[in-house]
């Protein structure tokens, strides 16, 4: 009899000891993509969601986005800006940030270069931790080695259908501004191959403009400066069916208003958006309460440019692109966290998630269209790129 009972108290210990190990191990996930959720794994349920942005120098939506973010969900979104070109200081943000034990994903909203070594790092001490971004500015292979998920317009097919949209507004000419750092980005010189193959195939005379890096010692205002004074000579040169498209987010103000006041067409800014470029482009004043709302955006910008003789000559997103992958990825996270998403990459539920949440900015059922990225006969599986249908303003 004593027997037994030792041996049903050494069972009981036994189980005692392998349930606490499990509760300690249960702190890491696996850091493939395939991982599972914090909920399922016993992770604290007081977790919390990180958000690195790049600064205002690169335009304001990254930053109302996160103070959105912030105001709505407090404590549980902590995060910080960036400043461009700094990869040190990339590191070691991401490195802080996921260093609280509470932190269950790492968000990077425009994905900077040495944004995927930021991660690695981040993973040799946090692999249970979800690593999403959003925009690519690296080759595809290394963010898709490195992220669980990133989301980035489909700029490739973009340049396809920006274009096409193009010369269904008349354009007879298209003009595609840039500078060598960014054509030595893969994504955005293929979709530049794209847009100039495409105009070729439409019966459009594509034309290649080279403006001032922003990053460079001409800075932004030396990069709008060009923009400003170009764009009347193009269309001095190639009349007012002249289409404008430019790949950085610091010309897009002065392109929107170049444009409008010289009677040209803008099929596309570089991330399309209701608030990228128009509002301030036109000097139209959004009141605090609307910031974030693209329907009005659009009723204000449509009233504008139908005073101004230019109706049907721009055209647009009916949501902000930045807005919707930002609140989009930061919803994704904050399911898995949760335990409503089980696979740290699920290309299904991504989608649903886009759909509501351009469907509840938009106030309209809105069609987003998301797949796996395919560049040079390959598809990529943690890399989406979505599009949505345009409006004309």
């Amino acid at each position: 009899m004593k027997e037994t009972c030792k041996r049903a108290l050494s069972l009981l210990m036994a189980v005692m000891m392998t349930t606490l190990l499990l509760a300690s191990c249960g702190q890491q996930a696996p850091s493939s993509g395939t991982g599972s959720s914090p909920a399922s794994s016993g992770k604290n349920s007081n977790y919390k969601i990180a958000i690195m942005y790049t600064d205002a120098s690169q335009g304001e939506e990254p930053t109302r986005a996160f103070e959105q973010l912030k105001a709505e969900y407090g404590d549980q979104v902590v995060g910080s800006s960036f400043p461009s070109g700094e990869q040190e200081v990339l590191v070691s943000t991401a490195l802080g940030l996921v260093a609280d034990p509470n932190v269950a994903a790492l968000l990077i909203f425009q994905e900077p270069a040495g944004a995927s070594a930021a991660v690695k790092a981040c993973r040799d001490v946090r692999p249970d931790v979800l690593y999403m971004a959003a925009v690519v500015a690296e080759d595809p292979d290394v963010v898709d080695e490195a992220f669980d998920v990133v989301v980035d317009p489909a700029k490739i097919p973009m340049g396809d259908s920006i274009v096409k949209l193009a010369k269904e507004m008349g354009a007879t000419t298209f003009v595609h501004y840039s500078f060598p750092r960014h054509m030595a980005m893969e994504s955005l010189a293929q979709r530049h191959d794209v847009m100039k193959k495409t105009c070729e195939e439409v019966g459009i005379e594509f034309v290649d403009a080279t403006s001032p890096d922003p990053l460079s010692d001409a800075g932004v205002t030396g990069t709008q400066q060009f923009i400003l004074e170009d764009i009347p000579k193009k269309i001095a040169q190639y009349g007012k069916d002249t289409a404008f498209f430019g790949t950085n987010t610091a010309m897009m103000d002065v392109m929107v208003k170049a444009v409008v006041d010289n009677g040209g067409l803008l099929p596309s800014t570089c991330d399309p958006s209701p608030f990228q470029g128009f509002t301030s482009g036109l000097s139209i004043e959004i009141p605090e309460d609307k910031s974030n709302d693209p329907q009005y955006a659009v009723e204000q910008i449509r009233a504008k440019l139908t005073e101004l003789g230019m109706t049907g000559r721009l055209a647009t997103w009916p949501v902000s692109s930045s807005m919707l992958y930002f609140n989009s990825i930061f919803e994704y996270a904050k399911e898995w966290a949760e335990g409503t998403i089980t696979e740290k990459t699920d290309v299904d539920a991504l989608t649903k998630v886009f759909d509501s949440v351009a469907d509840k900015m938009a106030g309209m059922d809105c069609n987003v269209y998301l797949n796996p990225w395919e560049a040079g006969g390959k598809t990529y599986s943690h890399l989406m790129g979505f599009q949505m249908d345009f409006i004309t303003l």
